[in-house]
């Protein structure tokens, strides 16, 4: 499972101390970012190079515990389903054993300049089985 360590910085909490729930949503988006970068299909080449992207269609997050400053979170990402234009993946973010929160998106693969779903091209689709096989 690909996993991604961050610590919760002061840009990252409100005045009581714990993370401002918007800034979980960029985490979020950073640990995507980085698991394609892991599967070798880096934003940079998806965007510029092949003018694709992966828009959120759906997200679903239940907020387990608060997390404060200075907390080491560890983002775990698991593929769970993988359609002809879609990836529904699992998000969970842990403070050692402590689950802080689990994220269920729905990203779309669609071509930059037209907005809508594409099929998601094979090369990219066998990345994401190797992945799932637990081979990458």
């Amino acid at each position: 499972m690909f996993r991604a360590r961050r610590q919760i910085r002061f840009a990252d909490v409100d005045p009581a101390g714990i993370v401002f729930y918007p800034r979980y949503f960029e985490m979020i988006n950073a640990t995507v970012e980085d698991w394609f970068e892991h599967i070798g299909y880096g934003f940079a080449d998806m965007i510029r190079r092949d003018g694709y992207g992966v828009p959120l269609a759906t997200i679903e997050v239940d907020f387990k515990r608060p997390s404060e400053l200075d907390d080491w979170l560890d983002f775990t990402l698991d593929v769970k389903a993988l359609g002809s234009s879609s990836i529904q993946v699992d998000i969970t973010a842990r403070c050692g054993e402590e689950i802080r929160l689990i994220a269920r998106p729905v990203l779309v693969f669609v071509k930059t300049e037209a907005t809508r779903p594409v099929r998601i091209p094979d090369a990219l689709r066998e990345k994401i089985e190797h992945y799932q096989r637990g081979q990458a």
